[in-house]
């Protein structure tokens, strides 16, 4: 149909925040702390949106460049201005040097972005911040936490595995929790699709800087990345229209914290007392008797009984955003080879082949893996075996959600 218009899962998010102000169940002022958007922006879109309906979300510029994009030349210059000429400069007196001295025009914080793009530049520094107490959180759903507790679960004698846990911060409730073998982001996710399909989406999470989180060092045992790029799961949440807030310190988060010390008493307690030692036994344990007890004996009434939960759009596979997304280039033979697998694509409607494709795969928690292209969706596809004498390297984690 002429009048179909197809958004992208941004998009649906911002458009089911902003129909979420236009039928009175969200003030502009959340809606805008939830998009990262001024409130006067958020009237544009709702203008947009009652006149245009969802095609009010799709950006004008789509598909143009930026007008206001810097040449390469000029910021190739400005590297090697400071590699021959300026080091010992620090951000700001460059530019102001660049401005004065080569007519280049451009700010400290360019400057700042290219200079570490090249690992260039000084140290940075940092001030100490006055704490103050921080009241919670007025509804239900507006901020949750989500944390990895490392501990002996199981008893002394067994080794340690992680709990993660999702505590809401207006409340104090815990909501989901997921034991795995240590702390990682496919636990992450399976447990924050556990958390969606009860409640809903959150405005807002608040963790610690952990490298599923926040790239904040190379190399690490859950993220691969070798630039200050988002991680999978900001961008995960960046689909989902949910913001994140990083602490700097575990004092910052002293309420999960807390939360996990009274947990690694009771809960332990509670294991050893039903002979519990396996994590689905546990996993079914915690989510069924222990979390809807815990709440109801330690937990508190929020100031605003209205709870600020969003509904997961309607037909959104939760898992084909909660993933590992990574793209590749199909080759001759329509195939494409994802972490030393290799798999066929097989034709789909309307296209017979893929070669020279860009292609999105999609890992899922669980270790499946789907490809998608841009505009078809899902392409049929097989693994093929490894050829005779090639390592496997894959192995399945013992720890299934559940």
């Amino acid at each position: 149909m002429a009048n179909e218009v197809t958004l992208k899962v941004k998009e649906a998010q911002k458009f089911g925040v902003i129909e979420e102000t236009l039928s009175g169940r969200m003030t502009v002022k959340t809606a805008a702390e939830i998009l990262g958007l001024s409130e006067r922006q958020i009237f544009r879109l709702r203008k947009r949106v009652k006149q245009q309906g969802a095609q009010g979300m799709v950006h004008g510029n789509r598909g143009r460049p930026p007008s206001h994009s810097k040449p390469l030349a000029v910021r190739q210059q400005v590297v090697e201005l400071y590699q021959n000429e300026y080091q010992g400069y620090n951000f700001t007196h460059f530019a102001e040097a660049l401005e004065k001295e080569h007519q280049i025009g451009v700010s400290d914080e360019t400057v700042r972005r290219w200079l570490r793009a090249e690992a260039l530049g000084g140290a940075i520094r940092k001030t100490k911040k006055h704490r103050k107490r921080r009241q919670r959180k007025a509804r239900e759903g507006e901020m949750v936490f989500l944390d990895g507790s490392p501990h002996h679960w199981f008893g002394e004698e067994r080794p340690p595995c992680t709990l993660l846990l999702c505590c809401d911060d207006a409340t104090g409730n815990p909501l989901a929790g997921l034991f795995r073998e240590e702390e990682d982001r496919d636990g992450c996710f399976l447990v924050l699709a556990r958390l969606f399909k009860k409640f809903g989406l959150p405005q807002s999470f608040y963790l610690d800087r952990a490298s599923q989180f926040k790239t904040t060092r190379h190399g690490g045992l859950h993220s691969a990345q070798v630039h200050e790029g988002p991680t999978q799961f900001q961008r995960a949440m960046e689909e989902l229209s949910i913001h994140i807030h990083f602490a700097y310190s575990p004092q910052a988060r002293g309420r999960i914290e807390r939360m996990n010390g009274v947990f690694q008493d009771r809960l332990v307690a509670e294991l050893a007392h039903h002979g519990i030692t396996q994590l689905k036994e546990a996993n079914d344990y915690l989510n069924r008797r222990f979390i809807p007890a815990y709440a109801k004996r330690f937990g508190i009434a929020p100031r605003e009984p209205e709870p600020a939960w969003r509904p997961v759009s309607q037909g959104l596979d939760l898992f084909d955003v909660l993933c590992v997304k990574e793209f590749r280039v199909v080759s001759n033979d329509n195939t494409i080879s994802y972490h030393g697998t290799t798999y066929q694509l097989h034709p789909a409607h309307r296209r017979q082949h893929f070669v020279k494709a860009r292609v999105e795969v999609r890992c899922r928690p669980d270790g499946t893996v789907r490809i998608h292209h841009p505009k078809l969706g899902r392409i049929p596809a097989r693994k093929l075996p490894k050829s005779r004498g090639a390592h496997d390297s894959s192995s399945q984690s013992n720890y299934a959600y559940s």
